[in-house]
């Protein structure tokens, strides 16, 4: 198996076994027992009540999350080498039907908070600048760093202080969560 993408490879025989298994009637749109139980494990693992929604491919997932917490005039705060700058092929731009990418520079490929909030300082509440909308990490990084908890809720916290939203990108998240020991 190779594990650049979700996407791009054969599909192991051990998860063909199991959708096969798994291919029956049952209730579509989230109403069957295979959804309850996803959610179920995401909320366990996040410690909160989830409610999972399927998406066919990161990029989808990332692009339609990113649509959801930015308008088409708005923008994304995010690291230069972030996954959506560098992996995504414009397809961010695409679902938010033009958002732009405010790419920082950091250490890693993560973004530090004081970074950010310059760059939120110094955008002017006027029409010729893009007023930023959220912030998005990649975690893990495309360099294989990790954002601790503490570094995502201090980001967090900016985004929350500046009425943003907060997306993490998931290309990485279960290497993230494995290195952690924690979610």
């Amino acid at each position: 198996m190779h594990f650049f993408s979700d996407n791009a490879t054969p599909i192991c025989p051990q998860v063909m076994a199991a959708i096969a298994g798994a291919d029956h009637a049952d209730h579509g749109y989230d109403g069957d027992a295979w959804s309850a139980r996803l959610d179920g494990a995401f909320s366990d693992l996040f410690e909160t009540p989830v409610k999972a929604q399927w998406i066919a491919t990161g990029t989808a997932a990332n692009s339609i999350a990113l649509a959801c917490l930015c308008p088409p005039y708005g923008g994304v705060i995010c690291h230069e080498e972030a996954h959506i700058v560098v992996d995504e092929c414009g397809a961010p731009g695409f679902y938010t039907h033009g958002a732009s990418l405010l790419a920082l520079p950091g250490v890693g490929a993560k973004l530090l908070p004081d970074v950010v909030e310059a760059r939120l300082k110094a955008i002017r509440p006027d029409v010729h600048q893009v007023p930023a909308r959220a912030i998005s990490i990649t975690n893990a990084t495309e360099y294989g760093m990790v954002y601790t908890p503490d570094e995502v809720a201090a980001l967090g916290e900016i985004a929350k202080a500046h009425g943003l939203g907060f997306h993490m990108d998931g290309a990485r998240f279960a290497n993230a969560v494995a290195h952690l020991g924690c979610a």
